[in-house]
């Protein structure tokens, strides 16, 4: 019996749903700012607590990075042409670009979903200078959702290696091969990550400190 053709996912397709998915997006955050009972729905920020969609975005980030550092971590450690867990050094890279591509994704969302609502206030318990520390955490959240994954596409497309979209598609190399500027971004990339890193453990400290310690259910905030 013949089988039927595989439908394949083309650079058109992966293109459409990016766009529909921003679109989608950015449209449903304007109807939810400029509608009234979107607040009774909490989706957006508002006086009265952080929205769903924020609390989303959020955690999927938080889970997209720890994929990422551990992902990361392993496959420079077991090398080429080697395996863990099952796989193989090449599939770790593949997931890794693509999944930076969904955390660039989901950082332009989270932005756009910023400016759309209006943020709570401080926590009571907060001091001034946990305030500004929270504040500069932030900048460098920010600075490095983006800088993380731009110069990550711009490494292997200098290096010519390619990106290999979740298993499904080869997307263009529209960068010409150049060692130089392929080490440069190389150097932003893991700069940016260490950056992260450092922002992610100051602001897990000073949630576990007034969760576990000031017992004042900071964390619930954004549960």
């Amino acid at each position: 019996m013949p089988q039927g053709k595989r439908t394949k996912f083309s650079p058109a397709m992966f293109t459409a749903c990016v766009l529909a998915f921003q679109s989608v997006s950015y449209n449903v955050l304007l109807f939810c700012k400029n509608n009234p009972g979107c607040e009774t729905m909490a989706l957006l920020n508002s006086d009265s607590g952080y929205g769903t969609l924020t609390k989303f975005l959020h955690w999927s980030i938080v889970i997209l990075f720890a994929m990422q550092y551990i992902g990361g971590h392993i496959m420079t450690t077991i090398g080429f042409n080697s395996s863990f867990a099952g796989i193989v050094t090449n599939d770790y890279y593949d997931w890794h670009k693509s999944l930076g591509l969904l955390a660039l994704l989901f950082a332009v969302v989270r932005i756009i979903n910023r400016q759309m609502g209006n943020l709570p206030p401080w926590a009571a318990t907060l001091s001034d200078t946990e305030k500004k520390f929270i504040h500069r955490v932030e900048q460098v959240f920010y600075f490095a959702m983006f800088v993380m994954p731009v110069s990550g596409w711009l490494y292997v497309m200098w290096g010519n290696y390619g990106v290999n979209l979740f298993g499904a598609w080869e997307m263009p190399r529209p960068l010409p091969k150049d060692n130089g500027l392929r080490d440069i971004a190389k150097w932003a990339h893991i700069g940016a990550g260490w950056c992260l890193l450092v922002a992610i453990l100051g602001h897990v400290g000073l949630v576990l400190r007034h969760q576990i310690f000031k017992k004042d259910g900071l964390l619930n905030r954004m549960l």
